[in-house]
This record gives structure tokens, C-alpha cells and sequence, in this order.
């Protein structure tokens, strides 16, 4: 009986003694633990074949914003980005637009970032999407995107202020020169009250 129970023991002792070693290996001065973690503002999605990591609009000025997310392609196959939409927890749609006309291929084990300034120090550059209408930091909105081969992946992204963490995001349009905001939250605020007051009548 007390064998046994001395057996129990040293095993036990032995197992504490592995996790405590192998524990150390992380926790040096420089380890993980020991440097100020923040969490990420953007949105994932890591159970899609084409994996979205923190996704988010970028504001810019006058309700301008550019999207930014990594895009990791886990098949064994390119994946061909083809299209993108954008819409508003309102239901309103925003167009993304892009200046550069051709699809996005990102090749088997690759990782492309959408939204990078020229002059990125990442590197490799990828496309840059701009839209217009972004009046409200904090809010989410449902980005779809669209890949030839691996279907649809949609996700909700949060809309954040632009500031020195996203010194690497092409900058967004000043203006809606390309008109590329489908409805306007004024133009929809005001076919509301044009409704309202018709059923007043």
C-alpha cells in the first residue's frame, strides 16, 4: 500500500516538474507574457478556406475610409478575389471601389493585405478598396467578399479613427468624386421623412 502510494507520488512530482520546465521555456525576460498585449480592433474569421484577419475600414475625412484586412488563402489552389460589398447596419449599401481593375490572386499558403499604401513596409503591395459615408467610428458593418474558387465569405468589420497604428493604409479620398456611395444616409434620412409626412395626410 505504501508503494503504491509512493509511486503516485513521484509521478505526480515528475509531471509538475515537466510543466514547470517546459513553461520556462516561454517566460524568459523577453518572453510573450511579459510584454503589454493588446487586442486586436479588427474582425477575423479563421473558418473560412480564404481566412480574414483584422478586417476594418480606416476613416479618412468627410465620411471617407479605406478597407484593411488580411487575407490568407489555406487551399491548395489560387483564390481569385473577384468582387466586394459593403453595407451598413441600416441596410444601406456602400460601394467599394478600387482604381485598380484587376482581381486579387492570392496563391495556396499565401497572405495578401488589402489596403496597403504604396509606400507600405510591408512587402507585398495588394489592392486598395475606398468607400465614402463612414460618419460613425465604432460602428460594424457587413463586408462581403467574393472569390471565384473558394464562394463567399461575409463578416461584420468595425470602423475605426485613423491614427499612427495604420500608418501602412493607403489613405481614402477627401471627396466622393466617383459618387460611390449608392444611398447617402441624408438622401435615405430624407426619403423617410418625405414618407412621414405623406402619411400624416
Amino acid at each position: 500500500m505504501r508503494l503504491a502510494r509512493h509511486r503516485r507520488t513521484l509521478a505526480a512530482t515528475a509531471v509538475a516538474a515537466l510543466v514547470l520546465t517546459v513553461g520556462a521555456c516561454g517566460t524568459s525576460f523577453n518572453a510573450q507574457t511579459n510584454q503589454q498585449y493588446q487586442a486586436s480592433i479588427g474582425a477575423d474569421d479563421r473558418a473560412a478556406d480564404v481566412q480574414v484577419l483584422n478586417g476594418l475600414l480606416v476613416t479618412g475625412e468627410n465620411g471617407s475610409a479605406t478597407l484593411s484586412a488580411t487575407l490568407i488563402n489555406t487551399t491548395d489552389t489560387d483564390q481569385r478575389l473577384t468582387a466586394v460589398s459593403l453595407v451598413s447596419s441600416a441596410g444601406i449599401e456602400l460601394q467599394l471601389v478600387s482604381t485598380d481593375t484587376e482581381d486579387l490572386v492570392i496563391a495556396p499558403g499565401e497572405a495578401r493585405t488589402l489596403g496597403l499604401a504604396d509606400d507600405s513596409t510591408q512587402r507585398l503591395g495588394s489592392k486598395v478598396y475606398t468607400t465614402f459615408g463612414i460618419d460613425t467610428i465604432g460602428l460594424y458593418y457587413t463586408l462581403t467578399l467574393t472569390f471565384a474558387d473558394a464562394g463567399d465569405l461575409e463578416i461584420k468589420i468595425p470602423s475605426v479613427a485613423r491614427n499612427a497604428i495604420y500608418a501602412d493604409v493607403a489613405l481614402p479620398p477627401t471627396g466622393d468624386p466617383a459618387e460611390n456611395l449608392k444611398e447617402s444616409g441624408a438622401d435615405a434620412m430624407e426619403r423617410s421623412g418625405e414618407h412621414g409626412e405623406s402619411g400624416g395626410h
